[in-house]
């Protein structure tokens, strides 16, 4: 036996209809408001890689600032030592060339003044 075949009725074809078209309606919504999101977002990205370019640059910049005036005040602190290691031979504070039984600067100079 063969079934006969159910036509659908026409309200229910104009219900299906009418289900679809409020799906399709809801679906262009969502769309649309999507769209808008990716906009938004297409405008953020270079206000928020600029702000991360910005923070990385500025980061940088202060750890070189700070290895900078370390390695100044590490080069300072040589200058004055060897200064100071001037100093004391010239004035005859160098124990280092005395013990090794060098005559000092102020010696030799009061040498000098008593030949001359």
């Amino acid at each position: 036996m063969t079934r006969p075949r159910q036509t659908p009725h026409l309200d229910d074809l104009e219900q299906v209809r009418d289900q679809l078209r409020a799906e399709i309606r809801e679906a262009r919504e969502t769309l649309t408001d999507l769209r808008r999101e990716i906009r938004d977002a297409r405008e953020l990205v270079p206000l928020l890689t600029d702000e991360l370019f910005t923070a990385e640059v500025k980061k940088q910049v202060d750890e070189l600032g700070a290895a900078t005036a370390q390695a100044m005040e590490d080069a300072s602190d040589r200058v004055i030592a060897r200064f100071d290691r001037l100093a004391d031979t010239l004035l005859g504070r160098d124990h280092t060339s005395r013990r090794r039984g060098r005559t000092s600067i102020p010696d030799l100079v009061a040498r000098r003044g008593d030949e001359g």
